[in-house]
């Protein structure tokens, strides 16, 4: 899963995307866990947070992600 949402990021990064929307579901969180570890060491993330209710809630984050560089 990892190298997945490693290279979503980076092809939303280069598209110009400044927010992302990882839906991981809300089951008992293991996902969860695992993409915002992936997601607090990834150099493109400025932030993440759990998105609003009407935007999945706790079963998904939103990423924030860096300005791109010219």
């Amino acid at each position: 899963m990892a190298s997945v949402v490693g290279e979503y990021l980076q092809a939303a990064h280069a598209k110009g995307f400044t927010e992302v929307r990882l839906i991981h579901g809300r089951g008992v969180g293991v996902q969860r866990k695992m993409v915002r570890s992936l997601l607090a060491r990834h150099p493109l993330v400025a932030a993440y947070a759990d998105a609003p209710p009407e935007r999945g809630g706790a079963g998904a984050t939103l990423v924030r992600l860096r300005a791109r560089t010219s």
